[in-house]
């Protein structure tokens, strides 16, 4: 059909590439320290001019405001996110009420005296050699008698091995409000020629500082997770007594090999093991990616059109399984990243739209630094889009499934 409206095969097939294309800019643009400061000015504008051409009939014009408009967003997202994992409010206070944190690990009465804390568990507890390791978000530090709320993502220690017992082990769950006193560190930081900033790289994943606890004995649980935190940590917490009665019973670790695949739990791993498995080139075995997501998706779709079920209503249900398992899933951004692909995907489906590999894989990428600019440097999304673009570009799966449509 030819007309005003009528739009090529091409075109409705990259509509969605300007747009990624525009937010990928944005957000690069957006890591320099003073781009947010361009990109909050002229973003309103922007939208107005927009809109004034969509209503005036400009189609061309209308796409370029709003790729533009995209590009301003992400700027000022970026820059917002980057002064937040780079200068988090539990770092600004202890410089500011402690004084000297520069310098190393201290608290409110000078080098290595804990200070008490409150934080959140966003992982369960790993046992570890000295103890036991949590990542934390900080909610709160008390300083010289007073609570003051802060914000930042923090990787704890907790020594005496003997303090952590199954039991206390089992009760640090994802979700959880925990409180104990903690001596904080700043990450090592190397400024040899050549050699990365590894505090700049933990603070792009929003690590801010490491703490240390002197024993489990002095961690103290304040409250639970939320309904979808504690039934996702009770299917993780069964699925580890599962594979250790089956599987680690009689082999310690096949089971943490086993687990690790299952729910992305890697704390019973050795690291002679990990080392092993890296220096073989098969790390990948252990780490839950998108071909983990793909299979699980293939096996239930599979096993519902076996069943009788229709299409739809096998992308509904993949959409469910596919939902619950990303949140019993510990494994990081890589399960979030294959787990918003395969969902956009299934949701396409469950709407009946088609539309070009290469245009989802746009939407995708753009949705995801839209949430998160700074993961444009993650190593991890590089390859992620990387090596998806080099498939499609490979196998040529550039084009819509066919449709026929009758009147």
């Amino acid at each position: 059909m030819d007309g005003p409206g009528a739009c090529s095969a091409s075109g409705v097939q990259n509509v969605g590439l300007w747009p990624a294309v525009a937010v990928v800019a944005g957000a690069w643009a957006g890591l320099s320290p003073h781009a947010v400061w361009v990109g909050a000015p002229v973003l309103p504008p922007l939208v107005l001019l927009a809109a004034a051409a969509w209503w005036g009939g400009h189609p061309r014009l209308t796409v370029a405001a709003l790729a533009a408009g995209f590009a301003a967003a992400a700027c000022v997202q970026a820059g917002t996110e980057a002064r937040e994992r780079f200068r988090p409010s539990i770092r600004a206070l202890l410089d500011a009420e402690v004084g000297g944190f520069a310098l190393g690990a201290i608290g409110p009465g000078g080098p290595h005296e804990p200070l008490p804390t409150r934080a959140r568990l966003t992982e369960d507890a790993a046992r570890s050699a000295e103890g036991a390791t949590l990542r934390l978000s900080v909610v709160a530090v008390r300083v010289r008698g007073t609570w003051r709320a802060v914000e930042g993502g923090v990787t704890a220690s907790i020594g005496a091995p003997a303090g952590v017992t199954a039991d206390r082990l089992a009760t640090w769950r994802a979700g959880r409000l925990i409180e104990a006193p903690m001596v904080f560190r700043r990450p090592a930081r190397y400024l040899n020629a050549g050699v990365r900033d590894m505090e700049a790289d933990l603070a792009r994943g929003g690590l801010a500082l490491f703490a240390s606890v002197k024993s489990g004995l002095l961690v103290e649980l304040r409250g639970r997770g939320g309904p979808a935190d504690e039934l996702a940590a009770s299917v993780r917490a069964r699925v580890r007594r599962a594979v250790a009665r089956w599987t680690g019973a009689a082999d310690a670790t096949a089971g943490a090999i086993v687990t690790a695949v299952l729910i992305g739990d890697r704390g019973g791993i050795s690291d002679e093991v990990r080392e092993r498995l890296q220096a073989a080139g098969t790390y990948h075995v252990i780490a839950i990616s998108g071909g983990n997501v793909a299979m699980l998706v293939a096996i239930v779709v599979l096993l519902l059109r076996a069943a009788g079920t229709g299409e739809r209503a096998a992308a509904v249900a993949s959409l469910v399984v596919l939902a619950v398992y990303g949140q019993v899933a510990s494994a990081g951004p890589s399960v979030w990243r294959a787990t918003v692909m395969a969902g956009l995907h299934l949701a396409a489906r469950v709407l009946d739209q088609r539309a070009s590999a290469w245009q989802a894989m746009a939407i995708s990428g753009a949705g995801m630094l839209a949430l998160h600019p700074l993961d444009l440097l993650d190593p991890g999304f590089q390859l992620t889009f990387g090596a998806t673009a080099a498939l499609l570009h490979a196998t040529r799966w550039d084009a819509p499934a066919p449709r026929t449509l009758s009147w």
